[in-house]
């Protein structure tokens, strides 16, 4: 047997309790037995523990910006060979048993963050067979990974298999970043795979034992950073960061305020040849390869901004103690490098300035980030991560290999559209390879400026190999000196406030802070911190004062914040002017339609909430989604010149049992709807798992866009956004068409309608709305085809598979059109107002026998259309009689098509709210529909959902059936004769970067590597 050569050997053949036994030893010979607490697991209640001080870190950003994907991580295997399944999902329960972490959600207690830990859990894999649509894996991996999580809830780690071929699977493993590193991702990748091993071998796991769980972690790295241990580490960074620029600027293409976290990866390889010279100075200089490329680094941004004062991020593990070695977790926190250059330095003294700056760090990079920003006191902003802009990392890509007997394993790149940082450069070393990957804000800088960063700083690798006394030199000019980080603010002019008010924010305040601040002090600079503005917010929030944390950044003082519950108070009287006036042409068309109850004429939605929600600010977000839509307020009456529209406050707000239905909800809300008093409009809280909201509207009041737009400042005010106010009233936008005069389209509609007749698919039965049913059809939507061309494409399939109806004549119908064309009102703005604009006008289709050519023609129909059709409402119901008696006698189509879009997304975006059902209108059964068949047409992923309505006592069904079959079929045809290819990626291709590490996994598993 071969004995262990070198004292790294030695090290590494340690068990934990031998590790741990050494280390004490050493730490007790230098500082007494009494230096620091024991690692150990913790006795008692082991069900809930604290957060990890980086990981309550990442919390806080999740709290002032929930909902969303930003700190979603995500990593991949691509199995190539055999996979069995059921094995698989026994490795990840195995993993998911032993790791107390990955069973965890937070809990908020009085404002402050728990670990609960559950015994009971789900395993967390989905299947996905895409093996019929192999084009689509990388689009359905993308969305997978952009899923947003819950901490409350849970669940935090998701593993999705995507089968793409026969013998080729990718597994997709996401967390959030609060419960995962990078470096945990290797010890899972590790660890699920010998689980998934041993299970096909039939022998138990060989996976280390596990001395301490994450929350032991979390209690002992509280003990440890607390008294003078504390006071030291804060101490030397607030001295090291002493006068630091405020920001470094980097060479943005749109200023950096305000701007989201989208993200883009430039992927790119080092040559091979100059990777190995590289690799060579590091040894022959005794350089880490860390050290070496974060100076490359260092001098690419002193060319780019002109500083010679650079502070770059490193992310430092945190897994000092031997105990923690095999745990899985954020066991990570941010190490900002200060490097300080000469004037034009070379190469050679950025490396010695680096390895200056690197040693002077290296007694304190375990200390957790909030730790050494709470030290700092930087200006508090929501726009800027503090004290960073940039970081850089390097990993060892011999720490991403595993092994599976019967297939080939290799990792795959993820690529989940985020850039927490505004930018982050990580290199990857394969033996004498090197590859890396520059991820960057969109919104920040453009492909052009990445390619030319990136393309620089692999030059500058070779100045630092052949030219490393060359001295570099600035693009710009170096900037004049920016103010040092500092936490005072520019003090606000006074605000107004009620002093009862006053009185019972500053209790709140002194309650939290445990001081007595004053009515313009800021909180940051009176001791609160990020945690403590979270538990404010809660604080205030139970007060009755509706405040998000987010809004305590932008407003830090009691008078400020006073300012902003003000402002929700009088939001209403900042929008449009209250409504008195015209009814629309639609509205009079539903209003005289010969409904017997027309108050019941109301469409619900159910929301389902990605996270609990808070039933005293949700009644707040309503209340200001409505003030920024009046028309929501509306009532109407019958008087002697017509009908009109008046102002009313009556809208219905309710939190219902928990578990209620939500059927029972809507019809609740549709009995209290008057049209004459109001209201029109309700909402009602569904406590549950999850929490669900039903909205409802009369149909006078909303239309289908208008329900995207409610639904999308419904997320935004919840997280704490303001929706802009319309300032329009759409009773303004109906007087303004009231006076468009379309008496010359007269002609236009009239030939539209000209011979139309009864469908040929009658029965001649009653045609009640009692008696509608649905049909519903799905079709493939091929890769790259062309959202834009969708509606088009849809209408001439419904128009191909409906022509044997019309008696091989054009088809004509009624298309459902948005109505929100033509601009007649100043300031009316079509993509905030929120009312019933939608229109429905007859449309004439001449027929083609090659489908292609019927879509131009189709296309051309469209474009033909007067006014996005609007005018033929408005000649119908015109205050002219002579002309309402011609409209009436042109007849109606019998056949409606209505475009929806895409209204049920959402979770993949990231929304807080995802349309889950919706309930249509109820009460007035015996009416006699409006058109015999009415198709919808909506887009559901990758699928077109074609949903005929129909009443099979007054239609054949099976006609209707053959026609629904023959239109997805015609629609899949022609969508994929106008497909397009996608985009090509920028930089290195995804495809060609994880072919790289398949080749690289492959080397590194061959007997000679």
């Amino acid at each position: 047997m071969t004995r262990p050569r070198t004292v790294a050997d030695r090290l590494a053949r340690l068990t934990p309790e031998q590790r741990a036994a050494l280390q004490r030893r050493l730490r007790h010979g230098e500082e007494g037995p009494a230096a620091e607490p024991e690692l150990t697991r913790r006795s008692g209640d082991r069900s809930v523990s604290p957060l990890g001080l980086d990981q309550e870190r990442i919390w806080i950003l999740d709290q002032l910006d929930p909902g969303r994907h930003t700190y979603n991580i995500s990593t991949g295997l691509r199995f190539k060979g055999a996979f069995d399944e059921e094995a698989f999902r026994a490795a990840v329960t195995a993993l998911v048993r032993r790791h107390e972490l990955l069973r965890s959600r937070v809990e908020v207690r009085d404002g402050l963050p728990v670990l609960r830990v559950s015994e009971e859990f789900a395993t967390p894999v989905e299947f996905f067979d895409l093996r019929a649509e192999p084009d689509a894996v990388e689009e359905t991996v993308r969305a997978l990974v952009r899923r947003p999580f819950d901490l409350a809830a849970g669940g935090l780690l998701r593993v999705v298999v995507v089968r793409g071929a026969d013998d080729e699977y990718q597994v997709i493993e996401t967390m959030h970043h609060s419960v995962t590193d990078q470096w945990s991702f290797v010890r899972l990748n590790r660890e699920l795979l010998e689980h998934y091993r041993a299970i096909r071998e039939n022998r138990p796991a060989r996976v280390p034992e596990l001395p301490v769980q994450y929350g032991d972690f979390a209690v002992w790295q509280r003990r440890f950073f607390t008294g003078g241990r504390r006071r030291a580490h804060r101490d030397f960074w607030r001295a090291h960061l002493e006068g630091v620029p405020a920001h470094l600027p980097l060479p943005y293409d749109a200023p950096p305020e305000g701007r989201g976290h989208e993200g883009k990866h430039h992927y790119f390889r080092l040559d091979d040849g100059l990777s190995a010279a590289f690799l060579a100075i590091c040894r022959a200089r005794r350089l880490t390869l860390s050290d070496a490329l974060l100076a490359v680094y260092v001098g690419l941004l002193h060319e780019e901004t002109g500083s010679r004062d650079i502070v770059v991020g490193l992310p430092s593990a945190t897994r000092g103690r031997p105990e923690t070695h095999d745990l899985i977790g954020f066991l990570l926190t941010n190490v900002p490098l200060r490097a300080r250059l000469p004037a034009d330095p070379t190469p050679r003294q950025i490396l010695h300035a680096v390895r200056q700056a690197s040693a002077a760090v290296a007694d304190h990079r375990e200390v957790p980030f909030s730790e050494i920003v709470d030290a700092v006191s930087p200006e508090r902003s929501l726009d800027r991560y503090p004290l960073l802009q940039t970081m850089h990392l390097v990993l060892d890509f011999d720490d991403t290999v595993v092994r599976v007997p019967d297939a080939e394993v290799h990792g795959v790149e993820v690529e989940d559209g985020v850039s927490p940082m505004d930018i982050t450069v990580g290199w990857w070393r394969a033996g004498d390879r090197m590859y890396g990957r520059f991820e960057y804000r969109t919104e920040l800088f453009t492909d052009a400026t990445v390619d030319r960063l990136v393309g620089r700083l692999l030059q500058l690798v070779r100045v630092f190999v052949e030219r490393p006394d060359e001295p570099l030199r600035a693009r710009a000019a170096a900037p004049a000196p920016a103010p040092a980080r500092t936490a005072a603010a520019t003090p606000a002019a006074p605000v107004a406030v009620d002093p009862g008010e006053l009185r019972r924010i500053a209790t709140v305040w002194r309650e939290v802070l445990g001081t007595e601040p004053g009515p313009d002090d800021n909180f940051f600079e009176c001791g609160g911190t990020s945690l403590t503005a979270i538990r404010l917010a809660h604080a205030l929030r139970r007060a009755g004062f509706a405040l998000t944390a987010r809004q305590l950044f932008r407003a830090p003082t009691m008078r400020g914040q006073l300012a902003l519950v003000r402002t929700d108070s009088v939001t209403s009287t900042d929008g449009a002017e209250p409504a008195e006036g015209a009814v629309s042409p639609e509205q009079e068309d539903l209003l005289e339609g010969g409904l017997p109850h027309p108050e019941l004429w109301a469409h619900s939605l159910v929301l389902t909430a990605a996270r609990p929600l808070d039933a005293e600010w949700l009644a707040v977000v309503v209340k200001r989604v409505v003030a920024a839509h009046p028309g929501l307020c509306s009532a109407f009456r019958r008087t002697d010149t017509g009908w009109r529209t008046d102002a009313t406050d009556r809208r219905l707000w309710r939190v219902e049992a928990a578990g209620a239905d939500p059927a029972r909800v809507a019809a609740a809300h549709r009995a209290a709807f008057d049209l004459r008093e109001g209201p029109l409009f309700a909402a009602s809280l569904i406590p549950g798992e999850p929490d669900r909201i039903v909205l409802t509207a009369h149909h006078l009041v909303v239309d289908g866009l208008s329900w995207q737009i409610l639904v999308d400042d419904l997320d935004r005010a919840y997280h704490g956004g303001r929706p802009a106010a319309e300032t329009r009233h759409p009773s303004v936008y109906a007087a303004a068409w009231r006076d468009h005069d379309v008496r010359v389209q007269r002609a236009y509609w009239r030939d539209q309608l000209a011979g139309v007749a009864p469908l040929g698919c009658r029965t001649g039965g009653p045609d009640r709305i009692g008696g509608e049913t649905a049909h519903r059809v799905r079709a493939a939507i091929p890769p790259g085809a062309d959202a834009a061309d969708r509606p088009a494409v849809a209408l001439t399939a419904v128009a191909r598979a409906t022509r044997p109806w019309f008696g091989g004549r054009d088809v004509v119908l009624d298309l459902i059109a948005p109505g929100r064309e033509l601009p007649l009102a100043d300031g009316w703005d079509p993509a905030r107002a929120v009312g019933f604009y939608a229109t429905s006008h007859p449309l004439r289709l001449p027929f083609a026998d090659d489908p292609v050519r019927h879509l131009r023609q189709v296309g051309r129909a469209l474009d033909a259309v007067p006014d996005g059709g609007k005018g033929y409402q408005a000649l119908r119901w015109s205050a002219d009689p002579e002309v309402r008696r011609e409209a009436a006698g042109w007849g109606r189509a019998e056949l409606s098509f209505n475009y929806l879009g895409t209204l049920l997304a959402g979770a993949e975006n990231g929304s807080l709210f995802t349309v889950g059902e919706q309930i249509g209108p109820s009460g007035n059964d015996d009416a006699t529909r409006y058109h015999a068949v009415a198709v919808l047409f909506e887009t559901d992923g990758e699928e077109a959902v074609f949903t005929w309505k129909f009443d099979p006592d007054a239609v054949d069904g099976a006609a209707v059936r053959a026609a629904a079959a023959g239109a997805a079929e015609e629609f899949t045809r022609l969508t994929r004769q106008r497909g397009a290819q996608p985009p090509s990626t920028a930089g290195m291709p995804l495809h060609e970067v994880n072919r790289m590490l398949a080749e690289l996994t492959r080397e590194k598993k061959s007997p000679s590597a």
